[in-house]
């Protein structure tokens, strides 16, 4: 159990009225993998107030934000806890003082996820996938060893949005800075290419894949993965024959939304729609972006800028809306990390201190994430969402 912490915030004269919170249960809890909890709260103060949700490992000193949310008019905020793993995680909720609130408010709560039950009824269909563009940069310059470390290899399905061998994605490249460590996962590896592996006309890459992700004339393919349906695409555009509504990646593109998809849906490309990295977004997918968002597509998952950010759910013209798509920018995978030029709109979380991957759990009808960062105690994000 978690006592309310209520301390004065200094400078803020006492004739201010206390800020209080009703809704937020201290107790621990202990839930089954996958499965979130949720507290609906209600701030009691003079306006709207601003909440930071912040997660602590088990006897780590230091909180690291989940995000930061605006409570509506009455006060009123739902809060999603993310729960992903075996463990347990310290949870703290904080509503700062205003001038109109004289008072901090920190509560806390522990959440335990547990084993499943073997004797329990076996639980819903779902994938575990790790997620890890711009990889193979040789070490010492890069980090492609301690990205692969984290790769549970007994569950692993292995997305790759891109730049898999630098220089230019030759066979040499493959084989001196590539397969030495994510050469392990290659049967469970989804692959897509980068403009690396166009710098030599991308040969190499499907030598190194076989005809499994597509051929050289139709580098695109789709799989099931779990419960989840995975578009595997293109956007080098200039190379394969165009992105638009009259290319040939379009048009199969368009077949495969009109076969009756499942309800949870992704697709993977290497260049992001939406960035604040240095290249900022790129249009070139635009046609392919929208038809995907029209058919209801739940993520897209890209590489190229060297650092990690998520979006907010966007729609085609840039807005963010819950009906659109969440994209993940995950350039992390042993290149050197780069800094962001901007904050796009849509955009929720920056990370670039450290590579790693993106640990993401597919059920039939939700999903959840968390990013595994290499350098121990360094900037992470977890969350949870359902499918349209």
């Amino acid at each position: 159990m978690f006592p309310l912490i209520i301390a004065a915030s200094v400078g803020i004269a006492v004739s201010v009225a206390p800020t209080t919170l009703t809704g937020w249960s201290s107790a621990p809890v202990s839930v089954a993998p996958g499965r979130s909890v949720v507290d609906n709260v209600r701030v009691h103060g003079a306006g709207r107030h601003r909440v930071l949700l912040q997660v602590s490992g088990t006897g780590a000193p230091r909180w690291q934000r989940v995000w930061q949310r605006t409570t509506d008019k009455r006060g009123r905020l739902t809060v999603r806890f993310p729960v992903l793993t075996e463990g347990a995680r310290d949870f703290r909720l904080k509503v700062p003082a205003t001038r109109k609130s004289a008072r901090t408010v920190t509560v806390a709560r522990r959440i335990t996820v547990r084993a499943p039950d073997p004797s329990s009824s076996p639980a819903p269909q779902s994938a575990t996938v790790f997620v890890a563009g711009d990889i193979g940069m040789c070490p010492p310059a890069g980090t492609p060893d301690k990205t692969a470390a984290l790769i549970d290899t007994a569950t692993a399905v292995v997305v790759v949005p891109g730049d898999l061998a630098y220089p230019a994605g030759t066979a040499t490249d493959f084989a001196t800075c590539y397969d030495p460590y994510y050469g392990a996962f290659r049967d469970v590896t989804l692959p897509v290419p980068g403009n690396h592996e166009y710098a030599s006309g991308a040969a190499a890459y499907f030598a190194y894949f076989g005809d499994r992700v597509g051929t050289q004339a139709a580098p695109w393919y789709a799989v099931t993965v779990g419960p989840w349906r995975f578009y595997m695409l293109n956007s080098n555009c200039g190379s394969v024959g165009g992105c638009g509504v009259d290319s040939p990646q379009y048009r199969w593109l368009a077949a495969q939304l009109a076969s009756n998809p499942p309800q949870c849906t992704a697709a993977v490309w290497h260049h992001p729609r939406w960035s604040s990295g240095q290249h900022g977004p790129y249009a070139g997918t635009s046609d392919l972006y929208e038809l995907l968002a029209a058919k209801g597509t739940d993520l897209l998952l890209t590489g190229h800028e060297h650092n990690y950010e998520r979006f907010a759910p966007m729609t085609a013209g840039g807005a963010v809306d819950r009906a659109g798509i969440r994209q993940f920018v995950v350039g992390t995978g042993g290149q050197t990390m780069r800094s962001f030029a901007s904050t796009a709109a849509g955009s929720e979380v920056r990370l670039n201190r450290s590579s790693g991957v993106l640990r993401m759990r597919l059920a039939a009808g939700d999903y959840t994430w968390e990013f595994l960062p290499t350098t121990p105690g360094s900037d992470t994000d977890y969350g949870t969402d359902t499918c349209h």
